[in-house]
């Protein structure tokens, strides 16, 4: 269980690729999707237009991913500093992505949220064995989350864990995971919600990654992104009641999924949705690297 004197409890819900774009349902599955537990909490759709938010036990913003560098941002960068609280960007000297190479590595490793919940950290995400295969066999580059969470000790989840449902899907139902393994079902999206709050009220910092929405925003499936995105609605109906003293923090790296014009990145804000008993240490952030910060400063809040 989660240790009460290493600080208050925090659950960051990474959304991959997730910006605020233009109200056009045409070209912005956030736009085109129905969102009425997200839409509720932030006071409007997650579109540019619609202004911060402050109300009791919840923070919305919308932060700039740019980090004061050129370029459009990318994943390794930005991931980087959210989950350290520096600017990863500015050490590179650049935008760089999507998996961290030896210098954001160093970054990763010097200390992350991961790291600050001393011992009381899950990446909450569940990888068939296929992956850990070829993370054995340097077949595939690790992400920024699984750099952070190897480096900090924290180990990755299998889907004997997911089974037990101690893991989550990053696709939020499992339907993938069920498609590789007909011994796994899919789940509701709310069922996966109240799992994910269960592992959350067990650990100081839980990382979860919905990595999908960059992958359809790349690839313009806008069916896709907008069902995967109602699910993630859906999931929040399971998810908030059940998280207690936890706060959620729901935030994402770049722009991407928001505008299907473009198979690229963005410049657009990205949102950041605080909600809890410490979402207003959040009240400040305006960029990536703040929301690194402020989750320190929480985790290390004294009951």
């Amino acid at each position: 269980m989660a240790d009460a004197a290493a600080g208050r409890p925090l659950l960051m819900v990474f959304l991959d690729g997730v910006g605020l774009g233009d109200a056009d349902p045409a070209t912005n599955p956030l736009a085109a999707a129905t969102l009425p537990r997200l839409s509720e909490l932030i006071g409007g759709p997650p579109v540019a237009a619609t202004p911060p938010r402050d109300a009791a036990d919840l923070v919305y913003r919308r932060l700039d991913a740019g980090l004061g560098v050129d370029g459009l941002p990318q994943s390794a960068t930005g991931q980087t500093s959210l989950l350290t609280g520096r600017n990863g960007a500015e050490r590179m000297g650049r935008h760089y992505g999507p998996w961290p190479g030896p210098t954001l590595t160093a970054m990763l490793e010097e200390g992350t949220l991961f790291h600050e919940a001393a011992g009381s950290a899950a990446l909450a995400n569940a990888y068939p064995e296929r992956y850990f295969r070829s993370l054995q066999r340097r077949r595939v580059r690790p992400h920024a989350p699984v750099v952070a969470a190897r480096a900090a000790g924290v180990p990755l989840r299998d889907l004997d864990a997911y089974r037990r449902g101690e893991g989550f899907a990053a696709d939020i139902t499992g339907a993938a995971f069920a498609d590789l393994d007909p011994s796994l079902a899919a789940v509701t999206p709310v069922e996966a919600g109240r799992r994910l709050a269960a592992l959350a009220r067990g650990h100081a910092f839980t990382f979860v990654d919905v990595w999908p929405t960059d992958r359809f925003g790349h690839q313009g499936r806008h069916a896709d992104a907008v069902a995967l995105l109602e699910a993630l609605d859906a999931m929040l109906e399971g998810l908030l009641p059940g998280l207690g003293d936890v706060t959620m923090v729901l935030t994402s790296d770049h722009g991407n999924v928001e505008d299907l014009r473009t198979s690229q990145h963005t410049h657009n804000r990205v949102p950041l949705l605080a909600v809890g008993p410490g979402a207003e240490v959040f009240e400040d952030a305006d960029d990536l690297t703040s929301v690194g910060r402020a989750g320190r400063a929480l985790l290390a809040v004294r009951a």
